[in-house]
């Protein structure tokens, strides 16, 4: 088998981390490990998890990194921060992997909106940018941070008294003209040959803390592929990418920002077929990529996922039939995910149960199979479950009095139905 590519997300908790490893978890080319500096959500997505990490601002992170880099075997290393981005370019070659989309002239540009102007000024999707208030001539006016992200900071002044205010509370202010049409954010990727091989465009119809919550795909104009285009001739790019786009009151597209990492939101392009992340791998191997769209795909909607902590070392799960395992008839998806992740992960399953049928036959029906279970126990009406279930074990029941019996007697942890999702990684 071909030696698999060892790929670091770092930080590893923030959405698009999460994008980039439901991106890279199945694939067969790829072990991928997750890295921190602050305990978040990526200890809980990443098996193979780091954390205590200096942040880039602290003295001791180029040696600290650099160790883990060396540890881990690490060849490819995906930055998910424009900062960590900025940082790692200028440091990535010479300690020997490659960054995603980290040339260092690109992630600087990338990373500042008044340099990103200056580079392509004259480009009719440019905005009027304003370095003097006497200049303005239309009101409102926009100012943003010149290195923000996601909309964060980003000032509306409708009177030069408002714009004072503003130059002096946003950090290094960007002056541009107010675009008050619908804004886009366009996922694209560019290969090693520097040949733009995806442009996809995507709605922002809900937003959240600058996060793209819901999120339709679009066909790609003649407009945004000509931005895409000539902002990919104009930067060293390779891998995925995104910019951001708001209309003016004409109908011109005009850039907000653009930055050379993975987006949270690019979820979308993956739901339609176009897995960005997996293409920068392969890439990064030398093998030429073609994207495979699928049309049929026309929302996505994302939320807010919950994991738990279960500090219990456990060898065994228990799990009831009735109303647990099977639900209306039918196997319960949830259920059988947190069975199959305990089976992999080397835990014994024990089906326990008082059910009335042949259990043979009503497993046989909702097509699990009994050979998923390591014991099979068909209690009588009298017996009490407690009396079989182990002390490293866990319990999974629907029914409140026999998890209160089993909590009681066995003082093992138990679990109604709905808290399965908490323990699925």
């Amino acid at each position: 088998m071909t030696q698999k590519t060892h790929v670091l997300v770092f930080p590893c908790g923030a959405e698009n981390a999460g994008e980039i490893y439901e991106a890279l978890r199945y694939s067969l080319h790829v072990t991928l490990f997750g890295a921190s500096s602050v305990e978040d959500y990526g200890r809980f997505r990443f098996p193979n998890y780091v954390g205590g990490l200096p942040s880039i601002a602290e003295a001791g992170f180029d040696a600290a990194f650099g160790a883990l880099l060396r540890q881990l075997k690490i060849d490819v290393v995906f930055a998910t921060h424009d900062s960590v981005m900025t940082y790692l370019a200028d440091k990535a070659e010479a300690m020997g992997v490659f960054l995603v989309n980290g040339h260092p002239a690109t992630a600087a540009l990338a990373r500042s909106k008044r340099q990103t102007y200056a580079r392509f000024a004259g480009q009719p999707w440019i905005p009027a940018v304003f370095d003097d208030a006497a200049a303005i001539s239309t009101w409102p006016v926009l100012v943003k941070p010149d290195g923000g992200q996601g909309g964060q900071g980003v000032t509306l002044a409708h009177t030069p008294a408002q714009l004072q205010h503003a130059l002096a509370t946003v950090t290094a202010p960007v002056v541009v003209e107010y675009l008050p049409g619908e804004e886009l954010t366009v996922d694209c990727f560019t290969d090693r040959h520097r040949a733009l091989v995806w442009v996809g465009a995507r709605t922002r119809q809900r937003v959240r803390a600058g996060i793209t919550m819901r999120s339709q795909p679009l066909a790609t104009s003649p407009a945004i592929q000509q931005i895409a285009e000539q902002l990919n001739a104009g930067m060293v790019l390779r891998g995925p990418w995104f910019f951001q786009v708001k209309q003016a009151d004409d109908g011109q597209w005009k850039l907000l920002e653009v930055a050379c990492r993975v987006a949270g939101a690019m979820v979308v392009q993956r739901a339609c077929g176009v897995n960005l992340p997996l293409m920068a791998i392969h890439d990064y191997l030398g093998r030429d990529v073609r994207p495979l769209p699928n049309p049929h795909i026309t929302l996505v909607e994302r939320c807010i996922t919950s994991r738990a902590e279960l500090a219990f070392d456990y060898d065994t799960v228990f799990i009831d039939f009735d109303d647990t395992l099977v639900i209306d008839g039918h196997a319960n998806p949830t259920a059988m995910a947190f069975l199959y992740q305990a089976l992999a992960q080397g835990k014994a399953l024990v089906l326990i149960t008082r059910h009335a049928d042949d259990l043979s036959q009503t497993l046989a029906r909702v097509r699990i199979a009994e050979t998923l279970f390591d014991r099979i126990l068909h209690l009588t009406a009298g017996e009490h479950k407690s009396d079989f279930v182990t002390p490293r074990s866990i319990f999974i029941d629907n029914h409140f009095p026999e998890r209160a019996d089993v909590a009681g007697r066995c003082g093992v942890p138990v679990f109604d139905v709905d808290a399965l999702a908490f323990l699925i990684r």
